[in-house]
């Protein structure tokens, strides 16, 4: 939502300098649309500067008694994995352009036209999948305390600044197919969340604890009393500049010599995307390693990336032309 009011100045703006600058016969074209976008999957890795949980101070208040905690050569950070499927959504934009034939077709120029755009979209994942792998600490988490560890991703959505060139194949009829290359910045969010729960004190069928983190300490039965049953949550909207290319294609339909209506299809690729989140409480507490008056409080926070961030959109076009 911050960059919605920025971004619709740029397109107020544009437009009325368009329409100042623009004369009959001029190139000069403004346009806008609105369709769908359908997102594809996305493949996530997760980070965080976190340590064994024997070694967070709520949970073992002997955590300074041991050389892995305290040491040099202390462990810290750790990864996981999870993957989410592809999402639908709308698009919708506005440009401002110009045809260098104009209306007059026997430019040498030909076809090729410019464009600054923008446009909107929001692709709705709406979806909670559990962590498959990990490494590190976040590894041993996962095999000896956690009994639910979940990603969520709500929505994505991007407000998009593009360049955009084309060629029009100008013909005798009513109907203009195009193509286009375009580059430039999505500014992207996305609704993040995510649940780390504890095992409870209990025992499996052999005998064994259900939490085993710190089984080798000789306050082990502290430690699980402890850790049993807390909960670590991550909740954001993680924001981060993306830059990005697309592929244009569509046809345009001469309604007048003014207005035209067209179909347009986009494919978008931008790079991946981060940004960094906050544990909020960790292990049932609050973001840190160390208690209140600590000299290392030492706070705790993940960072999620993702692949490449891609989609189609198919959207329907107007355009005036002066």
């Amino acid at each position: 939502m911050k960059y919605i009011l920025p971004f619709l100045a740029f397109v107020i703006v544009t437009w009325v300098v368009a329409l100042g600058s623009a004369q009959a016969g001029s190139g000069f074209y403004v346009s806008g649309e609105v369709g769908a976008n359908f997102a594809m999957g996305l493949d996530t890795t997760g980070t965080s500067n976190d340590r064994a949980s024997w070694c967070d101070e709520y949970i073992n208040p002997r955590h300074n008694e041991y050389e892995r905690c305290t040491g040099p050569d202390r462990s810290v950070g750790g990864r996981w994995e999870n993957e989410f499927d592809g999402a639908t959504g709308i698009l919708a934009g506005a440009a401002a352009g110009y045809s260098f034939a104009g209306h007059n077709q026997n430019n040498p120029l030909g076809g090729l036209r410019v464009e600054l755009e923008y446009f909107y979209r929001q692709s709705n994942y709406d979806q909670t999948a559990d962590i498959f792998g990990g490494a590190g600490t976040q590894q041993d988490k996962l095999r000896d305390e956690i009994v639910q560890a979940t990603d969520r991703i709500g929505s994505i959505t991007s407000h998009n600044l593009f360049g955009n060139l084309f060629y029009d194949f100008v013909n005798t009829s009513r109907f203009t197919p195009y193509i286009g290359i375009g580059g430039g910045v999505g500014f992207t969010d996305m609704e993040y969340g995510s649940v780390w729960a504890r095992n409870e004190d209990s025992m499996n069928a052999d005998g064994s604890y259900k939490i085993s983190t710190g089984a080798d300490l000789p306050n082990y039965d502290e430690i699980r009393r402890n850790l049993a049953n807390t909960v670590s949550v991550g909740q954001a909207t993680l924001s981060d500049v993306l830059l990005g290319f697309q592929v244009l294609f569509g046809v345009d339909y001469a309604i007048t010599q003014a207005v035209s209506l067209g179909l347009k299809g986009r494919w978008v690729r931008f790079g991946s995307f981060s940004d960094d989140f906050i544990w909020n409480p960790l292990r049932g507490h609050p973001p840190y390693l160390r208690k209140p008056g600590a000299s290392d409080r030492e706070p705790v926070s993940g960072r999620l990336k993702t692949d490449n961030v891609e989609f189609f959109g198919v959207s329907v076009n107007l355009k005036y032309h002066f």
